[in-house]
């Protein structure tokens, strides 16, 4: 089991009510071209949290800028390390796609001095408003993958609201999982 304690836990001035709340682990994570996450079953165990946050510098009874969720997969032997390269090999293929009549474009990069390994994934939509209405421009949500030693941690700010991520944050965030994440496993 994965305790709450090895989940990342935002500083009080980023939270916003919810906070390392239990949730189903296929709901944690971008939907892409389809099953780049999947775990097939070679987990030993996982667990998964979402985060409402904020900004830093944001005044009390702002609107939240996102909605972090957190999951993190233990393996056996090489198993971290081999879904993460199943992964970059299944992003290879996954620069665009299509739901609900929406045109995605994804984005990655290696992700330097956080974890064993990690890498990023900008998840590129139309800006629209709350409706749903096209205002020109784009959205981009950003999911972080971390492998560290047996373990591999994925962070996908979603939006709130239409909101896109902020590159800087969800670094931070990265750090801050990694972190928790190595306080646990000691």
């Amino acid at each position: 089991m994965i305790p709450i304690s090895a989940f990342l836990e935002l500083p009080k001035h980023l939270s916003h009510g919810e906070t390392r709340t239990r949730v189903e682990v296929e709901e944690a994570v971008p939907r892409l071209c389809g099953g780049e996450f999947a775990s097939r079953g070679e987990t030993a165990a996982s667990a998964a949290v979402l985060s409402v946050h904020g900004l830093p510098g944001d005044e009390p009874g702002t609107i939240p800028a996102g909605v972090l969720y957190q999951t993190i997969r233990t393996y056996s032997g090489d198993g971290a390390a081999a879904f993460m390269g199943r992964l970059r090999s299944d992003l290879a293929s996954c620069e665009s796609y299509t739901r609900d009549g929406v045109a995605f474009r994804t984005r990655t990069a290696a992700l330097s001095g956080v974890g064993g390994e990690a890498l990023t994934i900008d998840v590129i939509q139309p800006q629209t408003d709350l409706p749903g209405n096209p205002v020109g421009g784009s959205q981009t949500n950003r999911a972080v993958v971390i492998r560290v030693g047996d373990t591999v941690t994925i962070l996908w700010d979603a939006e709130y609201e239409r909101s896109s991520s902020k590159p800087e944050v969800v670094a931070d965030f990265a750090r801050r999982a990694v972190a928790a994440i190595e306080a646990w496993r000691r």
